[in-house]
């Protein structure tokens, strides 16, 4: 009995883990929707902030279960994606944002964007769909 409880319990707490970080990544996904539109507004601090709170949702979404199974069985190690997500497109529309840069700013969001379908494409989910940026 003691067995069963065990299993019983590890199988839920890892379904609440699983809803959780879907919930983290939906709110990641209205944060970067937030961003564009503080930005087009010209509320480019606002904006900045908006698209750090998106960076902490996905950031506790990835390092809460770090390691997960590719569409091919192969195991993908995201804090590696994460890094290059950092440094490459978040880091561009950081740096973006900072600049007050409206011409550079559609680029730097479809390429954070781009990135985000990339990774969800490496685990096979590609049936999670991201709103378009506008």
């Amino acid at each position: 009995m003691k067995r069963f409880l065990a299993l019983a319990t590890m199988i839920v707490l890892g379904s609440c883990t699983s809803m959780m970080n879907s919930h983290r990544m939906k709110a990641a996904e209205r944060k970067m929707l937030e961003t564009r539109r503080l930005q087009q507004a010209g509320e480019w601090d606002a904006a900045l902030a908006m698209a750090e709170r998106m960076h902490s949702s996905i950031a506790k979404s990835i390092t809460s279960a770090p390691i997960q199974k590719s569409s091919g069985g192969t195991t993908v190690d995201l804090l590696t994606l994460l890094t290059g997500w950092e440094n490459g497109p978040f880091a561009a529309l950081k740096t973006t944002l900072q600049k007050h840069d409206s011409k550079g700013s559609p680029a730097a969001f479809a390429s954070l964007r781009q990135q985000c379908v990339n990774c969800h494409t490496v685990l096979g989910k590609s049936q999670i769909q991201l709103s378009e940026i506008p």
